[in-house]
């Protein structure tokens, strides 16, 4: 697999400086098809988590692609909980990814009025509306920024879970706006149906990949990590037994930094770009 920091830096400063023009609409979505494919690194995400971009769609990797090369912000230096800090720069990433789905026809005007014409029953998340499609086997989400204030920390987090999780992967069918005009990730991801599992049934579940207790919030939520990954918020409603085993529909899914503050030291490579003047798509 090749590691392809200059390759993805100098698309991602054509990106800035130029926008989405025809060579970069192309290199966008070559170096989306060879991260898909696994020849190339995307260097954000740890090499074993690699897999979880694929599953999440070519969109997925587009736009964590696109995300990668804008500045770094405040909420994304901050420990776990801390959810009342500014935004900084997010919303660079918003407007760049909008511009791009806007071109490439991932982008939903009205999502609520599309999930609801393909799904009758619905119901209410912390930071997602859930469409279930039962008849078709297939869950529909519009995931909010409310727990990562920022998309690149939302796309980690399906990035993570699809490659953790991947028998319910959450592939990205878009992005949009809801009706209070907040940015929303646009998914499915298969139904799963099923019984309450035990804490403990969870507990070792995730020591079978792996993982090792983060500690517990609110007195229900059962965090685990491992050096380079944080896998929080799995309470009684975020995973299911099924027929075919335990399943995990809905975590908090982080990259273990040290800033994290949960005993992580995975370091995210920072690009080499050049942000001194604005960027041509804002």
């Amino acid at each position: 697999m090749e590691v392809s920091t200059r390759k993805l830096d100098e698309l991602n400063q054509a990106i800035w400086d130029s926008g989405f023009t025809t060579f970069t609409l192309s290199a966008l979505s070559n170096i989306a098809q060879e991260v898909n494919h696994g020849t190339t690194l995307f260097e954000r995400i740890p090499q074993a988590q690699q897999p979880g971009l694929s599953k999440g769609s070519s969109i997925l990797t587009a736009a964590g692609i696109i995300c990668r090369g804008c500045p770094g912000t405040e909420s994304e230096v901050r420990e776990i909980y801390h959810t009342d800090d500014l935004i900084g720069e997010g919303r660079i990433q918003e407007q760049l990814v909008e511009a791009w789905a806007r071109i490439y026809g991932c982008w939903f005007e009205f999502p609520e009025l599309y999930l609801s014409s393909l799904s009758e029953v619905k119901d209410y998340g912390t930071e997602s509306v859930v469409y279930f499609d039962v008849d078709n086997f297939v869950v529909r989400k519009l995931i909010s920024l409310k727990h990562y204030n920022v998309l690149r920390l939302a796309l980690d987090r399906i990035i993570i879970h699809n490659a953790v999780f991947s028998d319910s992967a959450m592939k990205v069918l878009g992005f949009g706006r809801n009706e209070h005009q907040q940015f929303v990730v646009v998914i499915e991801q298969p139904y799963c149906a099923g019984t309450v599992v035990s804490e403990q049934e969870r507990r070792e579940f995730m020591y079978a990949l792996g993982f090792e207790d983060a500690g517990s919030d609110y007195g229900m939520h059962l965090n685990f990590r491992t050096s380079s990954l944080y896998i929080g918020d799995l309470n009684d409603y975020n995973v299911i037994k099924g027929e075919s085993g335990i399943h995990v529909i809905d975590a908090d899914c982080r990259l273990n930094t040290p800033t994290l503050g949960c005993g992580g030291s995975y370091i995210i490579p920072h690009p080499h770009l050049d942000f001194s003047h604005p960027c041509a798509v804002i």
